[in-house]
């Protein structure tokens, strides 16, 4: 696993918490810039976020 590898998923876990927690406290939404009203600010977020630590753990990304 490389830097970047890890990287994508350590981001990819602070999207998905701010999703969630953009569930739970619609306040948070006023970070996520994505069209919509909270509820499906927050289902973005999670599903970015997801995207991305999935990403991070399956796909190799080659660094020099």
């Amino acid at each position: 696993m490389n830097t970047a590898n890890i990287v994508l998923i350590i981001v990819g876990a602070i999207i998905l918490l701010i999703g969630i927690a953009a569930f739970v406290n619609p306040n948070w939404t006023r970070w996520i810039n994505f069209p919509g009203g909270p509820k499906l600010k927050a289902i973005g977020s999670t599903t970015v976020g997801i995207i991305l630590i999935i990403i991070g753990l399956i796909i190799e990304i080659p660094m020099k």
